[in-house]
């Protein structure tokens, strides 16, 4: 369906207004809270369906029959999306809580606490604003590229990238902190400490991208898109530690 952009929204309009729609008025009628909420434009039941159902059912419990209840589920090009949204909204909060406590933990590991003026709390937040950014860059391109992202990718990338990410803002910090206490000219401190850690940096972050990329050689669509999505965020945020963490080490 995806590859015919002339019949794409019919489809879609039609998974959703017909298909979708009968079978959540069919576990309406069945008496079932399983897949029976009205949600992405639906605004009502199939009332003729649920009729029908009603009286079938009405019919043979007239007669004794004991019945058996059922549910019925859906697996539809339009549920992909729908899903999408769904695990999206569910799994929001946990991934606000998990940057949030990051965020702390990152300022607080790599600053002196309890100082006021050396707790990096605000290099801990452009640590995790270069996270964020790689994320949605690399959703971006993606999207650019016309590429579906999957549940899998929504929901696993931004964990992954943050470890990956974090892991190198401590490597940065840590190399700078080892420069001589003589050298007090900040650029000269930065420059120094990528000479010792920068080609560790980016032999990994192209290793990690390599490899997810020759992921995207699977057959399973849904996890080439999630090696495609792993790969660009690691190759955008080694781009963005170099070019926006690094100068806000520098202010900071």
């Amino acid at each position: 369906m995806y590859n015919n952009d002339y019949s794409e929204a019919n489809a879609e309009a039609w998974e959703r207004d017909v298909f979708i729609r009968n079978v959540k008025s069919f576990n309406k009628a069945m008496g079932q809270s399983y897949h029976t909420e009205l949600v992405d434009g639906l605004t009502e039941y199939n009332q003729t369906l649920i009729d029908q159902v009603n009286q079938v059912i009405q019919k043979y419990k007239g007669q004794g029959v004991n019945l058996m209840t059922l549910k019925a589920d859906y697996l539809a090009e339009r549920s992909i999306p729908d899903n999408i949204s769904e695990e999206s909204s569910e799994n929001a909060f946990v991934i606000v809580i998990s940057y949030l406590l990051m965020f702390l933990y990152v300022g607080s590991a790599i600053g002196h606490i309890p100082s006021m003026v050396h707790s990096k709390y605000s290099l801990g937040f452009a640590g995790i604003f270069v996270v964020i950014s790689s994320l949605i860059s690399a959703i971006g391109i993606t999207f650019f590229m016309n590429i579906k992202l999957t549940m899998i990718s929504a929901e696993v990338v931004p964990f992954l990238i943050l470890a990956i990410g974090v892991d190198n803002i401590f490597l940065i910090s840590r190399a700078e902190r080892l420069v001589p206490e003589h050298i007090t000219d900040m650029n000269y401190r930065v420059a120094f400490a990528l000479k010792e850690i920068g080609p560790s940096i980016f032999v990994a972050a192209f290793c990690e991208a390599l490899a997810f990329f020759i992921g995207m050689q699977t057959n399973i669509p849904a996890l080439s898109s999630f090696c495609l999505v792993a790969g660009l965020s690691v190759i955008t945020d080694f781009f963005f530690q170099i070019t926006f963490f690094l100068p806000a080490l520098v202010m900071d």
